[in-house]
């Protein structure tokens, strides 16, 4: 006995949504066209005892069986759904994979700069410590000539490396004072804090509490940059932290050696002095030097 013929069954989602009546198809339609499809593998996998549509072939299909309408309906929902919905569905595809092969040449061209760009820095900072070593060297190679013969040895040209990657290390050093202590506290969140105040956003790193710990007694925050430019660039706005509620007693400093924060203290304590002394004029610090502004501004005005 026939199949009875039934029209409209496969199509009906597709139809309601107008899924590939003007040629175009989206991936937010996947679902349906998935369902009508299984509709229809179902039911003509059942009609001829399949199990499956892998074990369906055009010899169990090839049975008087089915009405040719159910046939005809069973071919055109068939090709329907493969040329007005698979089709456009892998164009769609294909034109999203050559955008996103075009975004990752983009991307890869990027970070071929961005590497080339870290490679010139990098040599560039080669450079200098090549020329300070070299510097240093020199003067290793002048005491020695003056105190005896004997050449430089491996264990002076290493002594003199190890200076000066120090001093390297030290001027990209930046230390944060009379920033409340707390316990279990994030340095690194409060020094992007301070520094989001200055309006500088840098990449840094190794951000600590440095010294022994000691009751009633905070410690400093210390932290690392890339460069001594942008040491500088922080420094240069660190006094706008007065202005700041909460942060009025908060100052920053460059990592000095024990030598420079010695002649540090000397120097301020010379500046209280002379500020003592002469409370009619104002005093800085500058460049190592104490200098008088009203003396400067003088300077200026008749240069």
């Amino acid at each position: 006995m026939a199949v009875q013929y039934r029209t409209g069954k496969y199509l009906d989602e597709i139809h309601e949504t107008s899924i590939g009546t003007d040629n175009v198809f989206c991936e937010v339609n996947v679902k349906e066209v998935q369902e009508s499809s299984r509709l229809l593998v179902n039911d003509i996998c059942k009609t001829f005892g399949a199990e499956s549509l892998t074990n369906l072939t055009p010899a169990m299909m090839n049975k008087n069986t089915v009405v040719k309408a159910q046939m005809a309906e069973w071919l055109f929902s068939a090709i329907y759904l493969l040329e007005q919905c698979s089709l456009p569905l892998m164009s769609n595809a294909r034109v999203q994979l050559e955008n996103l092969n075009e975004e990752k040449i983009e991307d890869q061209k990027s970070i071929i700069k961005l590497q080339s760009d870290l490679i010139s820095q990098k040599n560039e900072e080669l450079g200098l410590v090549s020329k300070t070593v070299e510097t240093e060297l020199k003067t290793y190679s002048s005491a020695l000539q003056q105190s005896c013969s004997t050449a430089l040895s491996p264990k002076n040209i290493a002594a003199a490396v190890q200076k000066v990657a120090r001093e390297d290390d030290r001027s990209k050093e930046i230390l944060v004072f009379g920033v409340a202590e707390e316990k279990g506290e994030c340095a690194t969140a409060k020094v992007a804090k301070i520094l989001d105040h200055l309006e500088e956003k840098p990449k840094f790193q190794q951000c600590r509490r440095i010294g022994q710990q000691r009751e009633n007694a905070v410690r400093p925050i210390k932290f690392n940059v890339r460069s001594t430019d942008i040491v500088y660039q922080i420094l240069s706005k660190a006094k706008r932290l007065r202005e700041v509620e909460g942060y009025k007693t908060v100052y920053l400093s460059p990592n000095r050696t024990p030598e420079e924060r010695v002649a540090r203290q000397k120097l301020v304590a010379e500046l209280k002095q002379k500020r003592i002394g002469d409370p009619n004029s104002r005093y800085f610090i500058r460049k190592g030097e104490i200098v008088q502004a009203a003396l400067e501004e003088s300077f200026h005005s008749t240069g």
